[in-house]
């Protein structure tokens, strides 16, 4: 039995100095590319849930100050190049005042990010991811003023903290009554803004993206490759189970974020 603690405590110090030198495992790496590419098919095709699903696989995989900087630069190429292949379905009557938001929100969460522990992060994700599928889907009968200013605000400030929060945005252009493929391609286009707003501020706060950069590498051409496919199977997959089953994957994959926290 100490013989089996002094090899666990050996793996672990030996998984700390790799992350301290910015190394990640191979078979991290290959994982991490397959669960991109994987998750970006899954935002082309329904429009959310990707990214959430990134994040929560990553916990583990990459230390827990990455998470959430690497993960940014990868859905800044997941979300560009959603809104590449569709360009002519972009809304652009809502994206000013979201990147005023963003602006704003982002700089507000930067100044609070430092203060927090970062070994509970996949807490913070996992309840966010939970309350997310499960919460209440609030609707408004008037559309608030400075609703996408406000939008822009918080999807951008909790992004810097819980790194993936696409679905606020989209469930208000859902309220606008729009197609699918502009809901898609429209929420991608603005989420380009929020993680490039949030890789600024990461880079200011310190992090070192080029430590990361074969991993972050990877991971974006495996999402573009992903976008790509997602975007011409979007109408081969029936929308309302395909949801549902995200639902279930999503929280499973929530009750093992809370699990290897505490491991």
């Amino acid at each position: 039995m100490p013989r089996s603690t002094d090899s666990d405590l050996l793996t672990r110090f030996d998984r700390e100095l790799l992350y301290l030198s910015g190394i990640v495992p191979p078979m991290n790496e290959a994982l991490l590319i397959l669960i991109a590419f994987i998750t970006s098919i899954i935002t082309a095709v329904v429009g959310m849930g990707g990214g959430i699903m990134l994040i929560a696989f990553m916990p583990g995989l990459l230390p827990p100050a990455a998470i959430i900087p690497v993960h940014a630069v990868v859905q800044l190429f997941s979300n560009a190049s959603r809104a590449v292949f569709g360009w002519s379905h972009i809304h652009w009557g809502f994206t000013s005042a979201f990147i005023a938001g963003s602006i704003v929100g982002g700089l507000v969460a930067a100044g609070i990010t430092q203060e927090i522990n970062l070994q509970y992060t996949p807490l913070i994700i996992a309840a966010y991811i939970l309350l997310t599928v499960w919460g209440p889907n609030l609707q408004f009968k008037k559309i608030p003023r400075g609703e996408f200013f406000t939008i822009g605000f918080f999807q951008t400030g909790l992004s810097m903290i819980v790194g993936a929060t696409g679905p606020m945005g989209q469930a208000s252009l859902l309220a606008k009554g729009l197609k699918r493929d502009a809901i898609i391609v429209t929420a991608g286009f603005i989420m380009v803004f929020t993680h490039l707003i949030k890789i600024l501020l990461f880079g200011l706060l310190g992090f070192s993206f080029i430590t990361y950069w074969k991993i972050i590498l990877g991971m974006s051409i495996g999402v573009i490759i992903g976008t790509f496919i997602g975007t011409h199977l979007r109408y081969k997959i029936p929308e309302k189970l395909f949801r549902e089953i995200l639902k279930w994957v999503l929280t499973l994959l929530a009750i093992r974020m809370i699990v290897i926290t505490f491991i």
